[in-house]
């Protein structure tokens, strides 16, 4: 395509410059993004609602993280990774999403407990912290190790290790 070519289509030049494992690892990341926004969000209502009616915040963390896990993962593997070429496995695929969504709940629990016990934060600033913490740990391990397979090419390198 010429230069002049690249300018007529959007974002032509910028797309050509940018490596295909990149775009793909963005598109992931905004898709993911969105997922989590949902799965936030019923997350957060069952977490303000149990504060609400006197729960502590550590059982309502964990009850609205565990609500979270289960539309997150729906969405992830439809939407999000979606198996194109239909060699997932769903129950090792869901008991890995388990166990790297266990251990988002842990590092939740443990980020609002710290917080709250020690009035560092209320309860939720002390929410806000736990989600940006775990939320980047676990899309991490899920693209890697739940979702990852060696037919997706990886973002930044033209070889996926099996």
């Amino acid at each position: 395509m010429t230069e002049a070519g690249a300018d007529s289509v959007p974002g032509g030049r910028w797309r050509a410059a940018v490596p295909a494992g990149l775009l793909r690892l963005s598109g992931e990341s905004l898709r993911y993004f969105i997922v989590s926004a949902i799965a936030l969000g019923c997350d957060v209502a069952v977490y303000a609602t149990l504060v609400e009616s006197g729960t502590r915040a550590t059982v309502a963390g964990a009850s609205g993280y565990s609500l979270g896990i289960l539309v997150h993962y729906v969405l992830s593997n439809r939407w999000v990774f979606p198996d194109i070429d239909g060699m997932r496995r769903t129950a090792p695929t869901f008991a890995k999403f388990l166990a790297t969504g266990l251990l988002g709940l842990a590092t939740t629990s443990a980020i609002i407990d710290v917080l709250t016990r020690h009035h560092v934060a209320g309860a939720l600033a002390a929410k806000a912290a736990a989600v940006v913490m775990a939320s980047l740990a676990v899309f991490l391990l899920r693209r890697t190790y739940v979702f990852g397979r060696t037919s997706r090419p990886c973002a930044f390198s033209t070889r996926c290790a099996s």
